[in-house]
């Protein structure tokens, strides 16, 4: 037998679905936060905070265990676990600066644990090379979608994710 009952929390909070399922005499209660798109918006700038190196997060925490990732040089989807590690290579490799900017960014909720972001984003790094040569990467107009769940532990989790470019970034190399 299942329940569900909507508990009211602190003005403002969302509320709350309680999910109570019976076994036996026994019965186990979990609480779960309703999605609200100011919490999906706040992970979607904390993923470019970490990105950018703002944030000494881990980027592979974002990430559902089994998440998959689009990226624009891919012809399919990757592990997620495989692009953060990746990418935290990356932006550990002398990276001297990055800089992200998101625009608007559309939320919608599609079940209790399930919401997507899409938006559109510009990125900017530059990076020093061994032999001291400077490379620019400039994504001008970049896009993003990225589907988000609540786990089990109550955190919210990318699932899937697709970045893409208008046009592929242009590189730019200079001595140093």
């Amino acid at each position: 037998m299942e329940a569900r009952i909507h508990c009211h929390g602190a003005i403002g909070a969302a509320p709350r679905v309680m999910q109570s399922i019976e076994i036996g005499v026994l019965s186990y209660a979990e609480v779960m936060e309703e999605i609200v798109p100011e919490e999906v918006r706040a992970e979607v700038r904390r993923f470019w905070a970490i990105m950018t190196g703002k944030l000494k997060d881990k980027l592979e925490e974002m990430y559902s265990p089994n998440a998959i990732v689009f990226t624009g040089k891919g012809k399919r989807g990757e592990s997620a676990k495989l692009i953060a590690v990746q990418r935290t290579r990356r932006l550990s490799g002398g990276v001297s600066s990055s800089t992200a900017e998101e625009d608007l960014i559309d939320v919608q909720i599609v079940g209790s644990d399930v919401a997507i972001a899409a938006y559109t984003y510009t990125y900017h790094t530059e990076k020093v090379c061994a032999d001291g040569t400077k490379v620019q990467l400039d994504t001008l107009l970049g896009r993003a979608t990225q589907i988000f769940q609540r786990d089990d532990a109550g955190v919210l989790r990318i699932v899937h994710e697709h970045l893409s470019a208008t046009d592929a970034p242009t590189v730019e190399k200079t001595a140093g």
